[in-house]
């Protein structure tokens, strides 16, 4: 086994792929001032399996673009 294979093995299975939540994502939502009364661009970069980027498709009217280095990630 690479060490490429062993990185995803690890954390594919997971939930997310890095540290926080669902709670933290909302809250970086409020931090950020976000003008909710139009639609927006978000950008996702190193989005995992995408775990930030649904809850953001779910809350905001917004376009998101998300992106990992990890195929693996993605096709999840």
């Amino acid at each position: 086994m690479t060490d490429y294979d062993l990185l995803v093995s690890l954390h594919l299975p997971a939930e997310r792929q890095g540290p926080g939540g669902d709670s933290e994502t909302r809250r970086a939502m409020e931090l950020a001032g976000l003008d909710r009364s139009r639609p927006l661009n978000i950008a996702d970069i190193g989005c995992g399996t995408g775990a930030s980027s649904l809850l953001l498709a779910k809350e905001l009217d917004a376009k998101i673009t998300s992106v990992d280095f990890l195929p693996e990630f993605l096709k999840e």
